[in-house]
């Protein structure tokens, strides 16, 4: 019976040991994790918060296409291609029953022989009418251009006083029916630019998109990217052709879209709200697609337009100095440059008289030999040699003649240095390569 007992006292002291030793255990492990939460929640502190990688997608997946070549959309790398058919809207409504049933009829020989497949694709646009309203003012100008000149011309004839009753009223009424026309024509505008200001009026676009795959060539047949893309656009081509032709008799007109007009339809349908307002031409004229500045840097500019300043300044002061001097340039006789030219044309003249002067009678040749040599600034012929030309002496032509050849091939040599009709400046050799007056 005491060993029960002490039995039972061992027990309880080694349970409530092992008790106090778990407990030991889990305190000792709870603070351990709180440490470690500490020094990571510190460590996470110190080094910022985390960045998020997310996936780096090429903008091409987004807009679905690759490009738009020789009036196609390529897409899938090259291995789909696309080209589109505008068609114009027929008034169906305003037709009479005959020529419903005619257009019903065919569309459906249309759709009847297709045998391929084709997308109907209709896009609703704001009626833009900016390039109406600029034509219809370039119009408007010219009118007014033309009405003013009427108005004018009918002044000048009526202030003549040379015109009869009906041709005033001629005028009249020619000046009154351009000034209606006028009239008209800036209500029309007027009326276009109150239009154009409510947005709400759409108008709507039809096409017909036809498609052709890489795949349907054949398995078979091994060609290059070059060779389908051409095999495409000739079976896109003949396909579109086959639709036109097909839709001819339901009276809808028709036109397949070339680079353009496809960069348009795809601009118009990834930005609906600022198409109407900035259109892909204006966007391409301004440069919206580059994400830099194309602009000159500004030091560049200014050192531009110093070297402009400074050539323009040589350029003057290279004719200045070439003008004064041909002002100072003066022959043995104190003549100067201009009264040179002058007694150079007279001479010339005179040996233009003697070579002809068989063509008329002494007499005229003399007078007008001397009439010449007396509006000379320094006459060629002396005194002598004009009472000789006077008495009508044989001898005296012989000496005019050559006393004029003399004159005149000096003068001509002094031409060919002090020529007046120098070569524009910037092109001469007065400025070398270095821009520098040389």
């Amino acid at each position: 019976m005491m060993g029960d007992p002490m039995t039972m006292v061992i027990y309880v002291l080694i349970f409530i040991l092992s008790a106090a030793l778990g407990a030991l255990a889990v305190t000792i492990y709870r603070y351990g994790n709180a440490d470690n939460m500490n020094a990571n929640s510190q460590k996470k502190s110190a080094s910022g918060p985390q960045k998020i990688d997310y996936p780096k997608e090429d903008i091409q997946k987004f807009m679905e296409f690759d490009k738009i070549e020789d009036d196609m959309i390529i897409q899938e790398k090259g291995n789909r291609y696309v080209m589109a058919i505008k068609c114009q809207g027929i008034n169906y409504d305003l037709m009479s029953e005959n020529e419903m049933l005619a257009v019903e009829e065919g569309f459906s020989n249309f759709l009847n022989t297709l045998k391929y497949p084709i997308q109907l694709y209709v896009q609703a646009r704001s009626l833009n009418l900016e390039e109406s309203i600029n034509s219809y003012k370039d119009r408007l100008d010219k009118l007014r251009e033309e009405y003013d000149r009427t108005e004018s011309a009918n002044g000048i004839a009526k202030r003549s006083g040379n015109l009869t009753m009906q041709e005033r009223e001629a005028l009249d009424f020619e000046l009154k029916k351009k000034r209606i026309l006028l009239e008209y024509g800036t209500d029309i505008v007027s009326y276009v630019e109150k239009m154009s200001m409510n947005r709400n009026i759409l108008q709507r676009k039809y096409y017909i998109i036809v498609s052709y795959h890489t795949s349907e060539l054949g398995m078979a047949t091994n060609f290059t990217k070059e060779e389908a893309h051409d095999l495409a656009y000739s079976e896109l081509y003949t396909m579109c052709r086959s639709i036109a032709g097909a839709l001819a008799p339901c009276g809808v007109q028709t036109s397949i879209m070339n680079s353009m007009e496809l960069a348009e339809m795809l601009y118009v349908a990834y930005n609906r709200d600022e198409s109407d307002v900035y259109n892909i031409r204006k966007a391409l004229d301004s440069g919206f697609y580059r994400l830099y500045s194309t602009a000159q840097d500004v030091l560049e500019k200014k050192q531009i337009a110093i070297d402009n300043a400074v050539k323009e300044k040589a350029i003057q002061e290279a004719e200045k100095a070439l003008q004064d001097a041909m002002n100072r340039l003066k022959d043995k006789n104190g003549l100067t440059y201009e009264e040179q030219q002058e007694d150079s044309a007279k001479a010339q003249a005179m040996q233009l008289i003697l070579d002809n002067s068989d063509q008329f009678e002494q007499d005229v040749v003399d007078d007008a030999l001397i009439d010449l040599n007396s509006k000379m600034h320094v006459p060629i012929l002396d005194e002598m040699e004009i009472n000789a030309l006077s008495n009508d002496k044989p001898s005296a032509v012989k000496d005019v003649v050559d006393t004029i050849n003399s004159t005149t091939a000096t003068t001509t040599a002094t031409e060919s240095i002090t020529s007046n009709e120098q070569p524009p400046v910037e092109n001469s050799n007065l400025i070398d390569d270095n821009d520098r007056l040389i």
